[in-house]
C-alpha cells in the first residue's frame, strides 16, 4: 500500500527484456544502469504513472479494474487496449501494493514490455497538505529506491536487465470517481482532479517486442514480494 507522506506510492513491478533477453539483472538498485530523468525511459515512467494512477480502482467480483490491484490480469489492457506511450507502441506491466500475485495476460502482438520491479512515485498529495519542493520530493524516492535489494526479473528463466530510471517532472490526472485515493479512504481537494509536481524513482525493465506466443515472466525483490506472468503474445 501507499505511505501517505508526501504522497509516495511504491510498487513491486516490473521487468525488462530486450529482445534477446542480453544483459544480466542486477542485485538491487545500486547495480542498476541508471537514467536520470531525461530518454524515452524516463518519459515512459511519467506515463505510466499517469496511466496507473489515472485509472478507476472498483472491486467487482472479488477482483479490481486497477491494474496495479488486479489478482488475476483480467484488467491489464484497461487503458492500452491498442497499446500506449509514443506511437501505442508500448504495454505496460504493473506489480502490486506489496502482495506476491500471479496474472495471466496476453499482450497484442508487436508491443514493446514496460513494467517496474520497484518504483516510488511522490507528489504533495497528503494529509495534512504540505509543499514540498522538487528536490524535497527526488530526495524521498530515491530514499527508497535506494534500500531495495536482491532485484531480479526473468523471462523463461532467463534474466533480463534492469535500469534505475528517474522521471521527469509530471501531473497525473485522477478519475472523477473511484480513484485509488477514494479507494484507501483518502478524501479531500489534495486528492483530486490534477496532481502536480510529481516525480517518481524506480527499477525498470523494457522489452522489444516479443515473437508470438507463451512466456513465464518473474519478478520482484528481497522479501516476500513475488509476481509471475503468463503472458501470451498473440
Amino acid at each position: 500500500m501507499r505511505a501517505k507522506r508526501a504522497s509516495m506510492w511504491p510498487f513491486v513491478v516490473g521487468l525488462t527484456i530486450v529482445m534477446a533477453l542480453a544483459g544480466v539483472a542486477p542485485a538491487g538498485a545500486q547495480n542498476a544502469k541508471n537514467e536520470d530523468g531525461q530518454g524515452k525511459y524516463a518519459e515512459l515512467t511519467a506515463i505510466w504513472w499517469q496511466w496507473t494512477l489515472g485509472l478507476p480502482a472498483v472491486d467487482i467480483d472479488g477482483n479490481n479494474t486497477n491494474p496495479i490491484m488486479d489478482n488475476t490480469g483480467q484488467y491489464a489492457t484497461v487503458g492500452q487496449e491498442n497499446g500506449i506511450g509514443p506511437g501505442n507502441r508500448w504495454f505496460f506491466l504493473t506489480g502490486t501494493f506489496g502482495w506476491a500475485t500471479e496474472r495471466t495476460v496476453t499482450v497484442p502482438a508487436g508491443k514493446a514490455l514496460f513494467l517496474p520491479i520497484a518504483n516510488w512515485d511522490v507528489d504533495n498529495a497528503m494529509d495534512p497538505i504540505t509543499y514540498f519542493t522538487v528536490p524535497e520530493l527526488r530526495a524521498m524516492a530515491a530514499a527508497y529506491v535506494d534500500g531495495v535489494t536482491g532485484a531480479y526479473a526473468r523471462l523463461d528463466g532467463s534474466d533480463l536487465v534492469i535500469r534505475r530510471v528517474k522521471s521527469p517532472v509530471f501531473e497525473y490526472t485522477l478519475p472523477e470517481e473511484n480513484s485509488i485515493y477514494d479507494y484507501f479512504g483518502m478524501f479531500g481537494p489534495q486528492f483530486e482532479g490534477t496532481v502536480r509536481p510529481a516525480v517518481s524513482d524506480g527499477l525498470w525493465v523494457a522489452i522489444d517486442p516479443l515473437p508470438k506466443g507463451e512466456y513465464l515472466l518473474e519478478f520482484g525483490s528481497d522479501g516476500p514480494i513475488k509476481l509471475v506472468y503468463h503472458l501470451t503474445i498473440e
